[in-house]
């Protein structure tokens, strides 16, 4: 069986499927293949034990429903949340805004500290104080020695997904030249996170798109130094374009052959990406009954020091207490649930652990950390199940994880466009930075984008 299409487009993850999308919308047709049965990759929702559980990104920014509207014109319904950081005995919420200024000054020991932070905020729109401290860590350390704000910025800009030593500062710029995508504060789309895959699904479809599911990309076919088409194990397909959402390391060093790049120092640099921390997902549910506090739909609570633990976890350990992210869409908005439905997320060590250790890290942050967060909330589980990245990976067909890759102070990530300049990769592992369902469709928008113009369509 062969085929040949304009653009193939592997993997329907979001930035995969927003770049079939504007190309569509363009009036091209695309052919999108996925290898498993779902489209939306890192978000999409599933069964588990009889209750759908949003998974891949808890997070998602208000970015995402503006890029479906503003750009393709899709129309799509959400509600926005605020987060909960528990720290000590006191719950700091985001996003930053009046409210959380009040929540801090009502503790007394950091006012002092507030306003001196306010004195040095104008430094975050000048870019030369980032030639002068590379990592959040250090941009934090400049602002306030104190330990609670040092945690709430910590969260803020998705530090606990990496060592704040490790993310580079520029996250941190609020000038108009900043790099990276502006996520947008959190939201939740009424239908959970496969409302943004089914739509954009549907619109490729609409517009005469193809989306294959279950067949799995073996390779890409080269000729002549370009990419020509891909091989599944049930057909050969063709295309004038190749754009890859699976990661980019897989996508070079697996889907192209050795000599494709030869010594081309891009090669290099995809070796040099290293494998972020994985997660392990607990996937709750709480009597119905139980109380959150009004329009919050997601919690945090660092560890004592999220510093040493990342250097913990790294080294192949569980630190002693974990930093974990409790996320509860059912707390959001007006709808009456049967039961509430929670995902509780916390970081796996480097390489692997036994069994044993894993289940008593797991009790431990869902006796003693659920109490830590809220007085008697272990009580309220009902039901759980315990996914390693191990068996969340065969589950769902991708490794649990907040960054597609590493981040490196002193590795940019890759452009969309490969040496080879008719095959792209879009998704978390490219430009632009930061990890985010946003971040992903942007990424497949600059690249749908590039190649309209090699097309000469019309923008």
């Amino acid at each position: 069986m062969t085929g040949k299409y304009s653009v193939i487009v592997i993997g329907a993850g979001v930035g995969g499927l927003t770049a079939a999308a504007y190309l569509a919308k363009k009036g091209m047709k695309p052919l999108v293949i996925e290898q498993t049965s779902f489209p939306g990759g890192r978000c999409y929702s599933r069964i588990i034990d009889g209750v759908e559980y949003d998974i891949g990104a808890l997070y998602i920014g208000g970015c995402a429903q503006k890029i479906l509207k503003e750009v393709l014109g899709i129309d799509i319904a959400c509600e926005p949340y605020r987060i909960g950081i528990r720290i000590g005995q006191h719950l700091f919420s985001m996003p930053f805004d009046i409210q959380t200024l009040r929540e801090l000054l009502w503790n007394q020991t950091i006012r002092k500290d507030i306003f001196r932070l306010a004195l040095k905020i104008p430094n975050l729109f000048k870019p030369s104080y980032f030639d002068c401290h590379q990592s959040i860590g250090e941009t934090l350390d400049s602002l306030t020695s104190n330990d609670i704000i040092r945690k709430i910025g910590y969260v803020m800009f998705g530090a606990l997904g990496v060592s704040p030593y490790r993310l580079p500062s520029h996250y941190l710029r609020m000038d108009k030249h900043a790099l990276g995508t502006k996520v947008g504060n959190p939201v939740h789309f009424l239908g959970g996170n496969r409302a943004i895959a089914d739509l954009l699904t549907n619109f490729i479809l609409k517009l005469g798109g193809q989306i294959v599911f279950e067949q799995k990309v073996n390779r890409i076919i080269f000729e002549n130094g370009r990419a020509c088409g891909v091989v599944t194990k049930k057909a050969h397909y063709f295309a004038d374009f190749i754009i890859s959402n699976t990661d980019i390391q897989t996508t070079i060093l697996n889907l192209c052959p050795p000599d494709v790049f030869q010594c081309d120092p891009y090669i290099s640099k995809v070796k040099a990406l290293k494998k972020p921390l994985s997660l392990v997902c607990v996937f709750l549910t709480f009597d119905s009954m139980t109380k959150f506090p009004r329009g919050f739909g997601a919690f945090f609570v660092p560890s004592p020091s999220p510093i040493e633990e990342f250097e913990i976890l790294e080294y192949g350990q569980f630190p002693n207490q974990s930093t974990f992210c409790l996320y509860v869409p059912t707390n959001v908005g007006e709808g009456m649930e049967r039961v509430h439905r929670g995902t509780l997320q916390f970081y796996y060590p480097r390489g692997s652990v036994t069994s044993e250790v894993l289940n008593r890290q797991v009790q431990q942050v869902l006796t003693i950390g659920l109490d830590y967060l809220f007085g008697g909330l272990s009580s309220k589980v009902l039901n759980y199940s315990v996914y390693d990245p191990q068996r969340y990976e065969q589950s769902f067909g991708f490794y649990p994880s907040v960054f597609g890759v590493s981040p490196d102070l002193n590795q940019e990530r890759l452009p969309q466009r490969t040496p080879i300049s008719n095959l792209f990769c879009v998704g978390d592992s490219v430009q632009p930075d930061r990890p985010s369902v946003p971040q992903a469709m942007e990424s497949g928008l600059f690249c749908a984008h590039m190649l309209a113009k090699d097309f000469n369509l019309t923008m």
